[in-house]
């Protein structure tokens, strides 16, 4: 179980204490169950609670199991068995489309079940309330608690118990009449907890059918004449059989989750940019990868001097320019760090609503925005919404101050200087490249030194020369010394542009002049020294742009 992904769980939903949200929620088919999914993972923030929180709520449900099919504590043997399906529901929160709603669903249909294996007097009737209120509290769980009750009544030879499934069924007919749940299948089915966007996975059903099956292999042991370690030993070869498929069910899930990086996106939400690069160093040449790593690098103000530090692969590896760029929230921290802050807005707005829920860091980016802006009753509305969900509350309250304070916006660094960028920009839209609008960007804002150095490793990266070299002229005016690859770069291409016919060429003169070493140059000549004495003496120079320029295709 992947605990990043179990704490990305919390970038899916916010928890509010408000009485309208509340009562909204819960008023629907399942409403109790998401309203407790949602209050638990709201204390996801932290992966290691989002882990022990997963796996006491499972433990939880398999022994509220075993204690509803045991006869006596002797029947201990049985709880392997009883774990079974508990340990298939947890690899099936590998995959992020589930709904965290699922699994205080089930805590609900087996305490119901445990509370109906108690009763003695007027069972039907209690089972008949339990099949219907346990419908709208957790939805098609419900199902499960009927199918199980019926199960047990079966082997006390009460056939009254098949009503409980018919009932379950019926309920589900009329929520889906009444236009409370979507389809048939979210009425009766586990579709109900997985993003109705997506289709439901059929290895999704096989905690679903574990589930009365171990009810019911529970029942048929505890009637047999066997030793008592039989179905121990049974119990635990099925329990270890479950392990080897949830592995690969994880596995599948995760590789259909691959547009989201859950570590990634931790580090990033939470600004810890040295555990983001600590993270991304594991396989850095991966675009996915690099993107985050190079605006860590940036916001720690370090990314043209770190650029090759690992091995870059193209101009991808800052930002890939996707098509679709609605679900993507990666795009959004990326154009937010390289200050096209309407592009940002674009993206992050479209994210306001999650998988199931508000997302809490793009509800952040809009109230920076706003706040950028000078929409302040915009920016108002998106910080009481972050004011009722306790772990956002102090963060919410501490940009309070921003409201209808100009004068405050503009001496903070980041809002003033997201401010100073949006006098460039017209709509709320990106409308050419993400670097192509940095541009107009450094035009009115040239000291943004982000969305500078954005654009010159672009460049770079792009191996476009001629037009790093415009780029320093124009916007590193007054500069008395050059980002180490910058002058790498230029010294390069001074000699290139005298050896090459059909180039303009300009002399060394030209590189000091504008912010180049001398250090640099006697560098350049021990490199081209290195390159032909041969490969072994090129790697002391991996690091540098000349190694990239001549040896990495993009």
């Amino acid at each position: 179980m992947n605990r990043f992904a179990l704490a990305y769980r919390e970038q899916q939903q916010l928890f509010l204490f408000d009485k309208t949200y509340l009562l909204g929620t819960l008023l629907k088919v399942g409403g109790l169950s998401t309203l407790t999914g949602r209050f638990i993972v709201q204390f996801f923030w932290n992966p290691t609670i989002a882990l022990c929180l997963t796996v006491l709520l499972l433990l939880l449900g398999g022994w509220m199991l075993w204690a509803s099919v045991r006869r006596s504590f002797s029947d201990w043997v049985l709880l392997p068995v009883v774990c079974i399906p508990f340990v298939l529901l947890g690899a099936s929160l590998a995959d992020n489309a589930v709904y965290f709603d699922v699994v205080p669903a089930w805590l609900f249909a087996v305490g119901a079940l445990w509370l109906y294996n108690n009763c003695t007097r007027a069972r039907v009737w209690k089972g008949l309330l339990l099949t219907g209120v346990l419908y709208l509290a957790a939805g098609p769980a419900a199902l499960l608690f009927a199918v199980c009750a019926m199960i047990t009544d079966a082997f006390r030879r009460d056939w009254r118990g098949t009503l409980y499934p018919v009932l379950g069924l019926l309920c589900g007919w009329l929520a889906y009449r009444l236009a409370w749940v979507p389809t048939l299948a979210a009425a009766w089915t586990p579709a109900l907890y997985y993003n109705i966007d997506a289709p439901l996975p059929a290895w999704h059903w096989t905690a679903w059918a574990c589930l009365p099956l171990s009810v019911l292999f529970c029942e048929v042991l505890k009637r047999l004449k066997v030793k008592r370690w039989v179905p121990l030993v049974a119990g635990l070869a099925l329990l270890g059989g479950t392990f080897i498929p949830a592995g690969s069910i994880a596995k599948k899930s995760e590789l259909r989750q691959s547009s989201l990086d859950y570590e990634f996106e931790y580090y990033t939400c939470r600004e810890d940019w040295d555990g983001l690069i600590e993270a991304c160093m594991h396989a850095p040449w991966l675009p996915r990868t690099a993107n985050y790593l190079n605006m860590a690098f940036a916001w720690k103000g370090e990314l043209s001097e770190r650029l090759f530090t690992f091995d870059q692969r193209g101009p991808s590896a800052l930002v890939q320019n996707t098509p679709d760029r609605g679900i993507d929230v990666a795009m959004s921290h990326l154009l937010f760090t390289m200050g096209n802050i309407a592009a940002a807005q674009d993206v992050a707005f479209n994210l306001f609503y999650s998988l199931n829920g508000m997302c809490p860091a793009m509800v952040k980016i809009n109230a920076q925005i706003e706040l950028m802006r000078g929409t302040y009753a915009v920016a108002d509305k998106y910080l009481s919404i972050l004011e009722k969900a306790p772990h956002y509350r102090s963060w919410a309250r501490s940009h309070r101050r921003f409201l209808y304070d100009d004068a405050a916006v503009e001496a903070d660094p980041l809002l003033g200087n997201g401010r100073r960028n949006l006098a460039a920009e017209n709509g709320f839209s990106m409308f050419s490249d993400p670097v192509g609008e940095l541009f107009p960007i450094l035009d009115v804002n040239p000291g943004d030194t982000r969305a500078r150095e954005y654009v010159l490793c672009y460049l770079l990266l792009m191996k476009d020369l001629n037009s790093v070299k415009h780029f320093i002229e124009d916007y590193y005016q007054g500069e008395k010394v050059l980002p180490r690859v910058a002058q790498e770069a230029m010294v390069f291409y001074s000699e290139y542009s005298r050896n090459v016919e059909g180039i303009e060429p300009f002399g060394i003169d030209w590189c000091y002049d504008h912010g180049v070493i001398h250090d640099t140059v006697l560098r350049f000549i021990a490199y081209q020294q290195a390159a032909v004495a041969g490969k072994a003496s090129l790697q002391k120079f991996r690091g540098t742009y000349w190694y990239y320029l001549i040896h990495t295709e993009i």
